[in-house]
C-alpha cells in the first residue's frame, strides 16, 4: 500500500482548536516537568476544566454536589494542573486496518490529532505500531517542535500481519512496564479473543487505557447480499458465503455486542472507550465525539 503523506494533515484553524483541548485522565500520575493537562488530583494551583459523569472508582472528593442538587445525577469535576505525563499511542498496523484505505488513513490522522494535543501540552508522547506484537516504535517526543517527527513516523507505518493483543501487551511491558501514564489504543479490535486479555495486562501494569475503536460503515453494517467469497486481510482462509438479510442482521448484532463488551470492560476498570466511524469527518470526531465521550475536554 502506498505511503500517505501526513506532513500537513490539518489546516491552521483546526490546529488552533486542538490547542484549546486537553486529554482527560481519571488517574494521578507523577509528572516531572512543566506541562498543562486535565488531572483528577486535588491540590493548590488547580483550575476547574470540565465535568464528566461519575464512574466507579472516581475520587468521591471530586463529586460536584451543587450540580447533583440541580440535575440529580452524579458528575465528577476535572481540573487542569501543571504537570506532565507519559502518553503511549499504540496504533494497530495489522492487515485489517488497511483493508479499506479510508480506515488506514483515518486512524493515523486521528492519532496525529490527539498526539498534537499531547505535544502542545508538553506531555511525553511515545508512538508505537503493533500487529503480532509491537513492530515499530519512536523514541519519546515532547513539545510542538516534535509534531513533524510524529507525523513522519505515522506516515511511514506499514500495515500487515495478524493482530495479537496479548503479545503486544507483553512487548509493551518489556519496553515500558516500569513507567506509568496513559495508553491510547487505536484499533479495529478484530482480535476477538485476545483484546480483552491484552487490555487487562495493561491495566495490571498500572496504566490508564483509552480505546478508540475505528471502523468503516461497511464493517458496522454491511449491505452485501447474495453469494460472496470473503478474504481475511490478516491471512486467514477465504470463505464463500451466501449473505441474507437475516445473516447481516445477526452480524450487526454481534458487532454491537462486541463493541458494548469492550466499552463495559474498559469502563469497569477506570478506562475509556469510543467508537470512531470513518463516516464521521475527522474534525467532528475530535471536536465533538471525543469531547462528548469525555476523552477530551
Amino acid at each position: 500500500m502506498p505511503v500517505t503523506d501526513l506532513q500537513a494533515p490539518f489546516d491552521a484553524a483546526f490546529l488552533a482548536r486542538l490547542e484549546q483541548l486537553h486529554l482527560c485522565s481519571r488517574r494521578i500520575f507523577s509528572g516531572r516537568l512543566h506541562a498543562q493537562h486535565v488531572s483528577r488530583r486535588l491540590g493548590t494551583g488547580m483550575e476547574f476544566a470540565d465535568h464528566r459523569p461519575y464512574a466507579p472508582g472516581d475520587d468521591l472528593r471530586l463529586l460536584d454536589w451543587n450540580l447533583y442538587g440541580r440535575v440529580e445525577k452524579l458528575y465528577t469535576k476535572l481540573y487542569r494542573q501543571e504537570e506532565d505525563r507519559n502518553l503511549f499511542f499504540l496504533v494497530d498496523v495489522s492487515g485489517s486496518m488497511a483493508a479499506e484505505s479510508v480506515k488506514w488513513d483515518y486512524v493515523r490522522r486521528l492519532a496525529a490529532a490527539i498526539a498534537y494535543i499531547g505535544l502542545y501540552e508538553m506531555d511525553r508522547v511515545f508512538l508505537l505500531g503493533f500487529s503480532e506484537g509491537i513492530s515499530v516504535s519512536r523514541p519519546v517526543l515532547r513539545g510542538r517542535r516534535a509534531v513533524v517527527p510524529a507525523l513522519h513516523f505515522l506516515s511511514r507505518l506499514e500495515p500487515g500481519g495478524r493482530t495479537d493483543f496479548l503479545r503486544t501487551a507483553r512487548d509493551f511491558a518489556s519496553l515500558h512496564g516500569e513507567s506509568e501514564g496513559m495508553v491510547l489504543l487505536f484499533s479495529d479490535f478484530l482480535d476477538l479473543d485476545g483484546c480483552v486479555s491484552g487490555i487487562d495486562r495493561l491495566f495490571k501494569l498500572g496504566f490508564e487505557v483509552l480505546a478508540v475503536h475505528v471502523h468503516t460503515p461497511a464493517e458496522h453494517a454491511p449491505q452485501l447480499l447474495g453469494e460472496w467469497r470473503l478474504a481475511d486481510p490478516e491471512g486467514g482462509r477465504p470463505h464463500t458465503v451466501h449473505l441474507t438479510r437475516r445473516l447481516l442482521s445477526r452480524y450487526r448484532e454481534a458487532f454491537l455486542a462486541h463493541s458494548d463488551r469492550l466499552r463495559r470492560h474498559l469502563q469497569a476498570r477506570g478506562g475509556g472507550y469510543l467508537r470512531a466511524s470513518t463516516a464521521t469527518p475527522l474534525e467532528d470526531m475530535v471536536l465533538r465525539e471525543l469531547r462528548a465521550g469525555h476523552l477530551l475536554a
